[in-house]
């Protein structure tokens, strides 16, 4: 639940479920990805790596320096000041190539902002408010420690947008269905959140997001039928929202009704195919039935489109499982452990099918291949 996201390379950009609860709005959100696609277009992260490398060299550089200074005696203050100069122009220069960076991600980040059609003064909005959270609660969010906020950048930002005319996105139903689904799966105090749902739902601010929140509180709490009659009435006004459906689907399974859950399942795929959500609890369903032949397919058809979908190799694992199909359960479980960064695992998984394979050359190849590829994509990721 920190407040933080990140970009990396491959371009995958991390957001950390706090970032979301701490957006008053979608633009917000939108502002922070937007600058996080910034960092990435302008290759950042390996740039500031070869930085790295010559600022470790002038500290080492200070380093040896100060040491010569000081075994010098008295006659070695110059030595001493010439290592401390150098070490502090190190640190200087890390500290200039992350400001220049964040500018400059936030520079391109609100012309993709604008581009998309949200409101480019929401992001010197959130950063305002981040820094003025921190002021007024004492810590610093994580967002900040990784990209660092000062005042002329706040500045540079407010003086970017200030002739941009302000137009507000509506914000989508989603975007408070999503807050909504992580407040209720962090909450630590269930029943005060519940108190206040109904209290919501009783009042002037009955929404849909507070019904929705409600029956996830319900449900979370064990209280499935008070869970369904929450719902009912969302899901009769948008019977086809992808939301309410899960939601629907979710009380089937926590009430062990695996045949209803199976067929809301199979219908609504009709109307997101290939939805993640939607593939695991259809395989939630189908293996207590006895229904992974059926479902295996399916789900070798999502994966070949989405190779590096985590969730679905660990899918088709426990898919395979149910089938007795040991080598598949190999092969899906060094996947999603590659997808992870667990490499060894992984070559243990793969160790496991080439003796499954057994005399079996052209399988036996295949793995072997798969296995080259992954130390090579690994080799290039470090």
């Amino acid at each position: 639940t920190q407040v933080n996201a990140f970009a990396v390379p491959g371009g995958i950009v991390g957001v950390n479920t706090g970032l979301i609860l701490s957006s008053d709005s979608e633009d917000e959100l939108a502002s922070v990805l937007s600058h996080e696609l910034g960092h990435l277009s302008q290759r950042h992260f390996a740039r500031s790596q070869e930085a790295n490398q010559y600022n470790q060299w002038l500290a080492l550089a200070g380093l040896l320096a100060t040491i010569a200074g000081a075994a010098a005696g008295a006659g070695g203050d110059l030595g001493v000041a010439a290592g401390a100069s150098a070490q502090a122009l190190a640190v200087q220069n890390q500290l200039r190539y992350s400001r220049a960076y964040e500018q400059e991600a936030d520079r391109l980040g609100l012309q993709t902002l604008t581009a998309a059609g949200y409101d480019p003064h929401a992001m010197p909005a959130f950063f305002l408010k981040l820094d003025r959270d921190t002021r007024r609660l004492g810590y610093m969010p994580e967002f900040l420690l990784t990209h660092p906020l000062s005042t002329s950048r706040l500045s540079d930002l407010a003086r970017r947008v200030a002739d941009t005319p302000r137009v507000p996105l509506a914000n989508h139903p989603e975007f408070r269905f999503v807050q909504m689904r992580l407040q209720v799966a962090y909450s630590t105090q269930l029943d005060d959140l519940i108190s206040a749902l109904t209290n919501s739902l009783n009042g002037s601010s009955n929404s849909e997001a507070s019904r929705f929140g409600l029956s996830l509180a319900q449900l979370r709490k064990g209280e499935i039928e008070a869970a369904k009659d929450t719902l009912a009435p969302l899901l009769k006004s948008a019977p086809n929202r992808l939301d309410f459906r899960i939601s629907d689907i979710d009380l089937d399974l926590a009430a062990r009704n695996y045949a209803s859950a199976y067929e809301k399942a199979q219908r609504s795929l009709g109307l997101f195919p290939n939805q993640p959500s939607l593939l695991q609890r259809l395989t939630q369903a189908a293996l207590p039935l006895g229904k992974a032949d059926s479902i295996r397919a399916e789900l070798d058809r999502a994966v070949a489109m989405r190779p590096n979908d985590n969730s679905l190799w660990r899918l088709i694992a426990d898919c395979a499982l149910k089938q007795q199909d040991t080598l598949g359960v190999f092969r899906a479980r060094a996947e999603y452990l590659f997808l992870e960064g667990r490499l060894k695992a992984a070559e243990d998984q793969l160790g496991n099918a080439l003796r499954v394979a057994g005399e079996n050359y052209s399988l036996s190849a295949q793995i072997q291949r798969r296995l080259a590829v992954m130390r090579k994509l690994d080799q290039e990721f470090r």
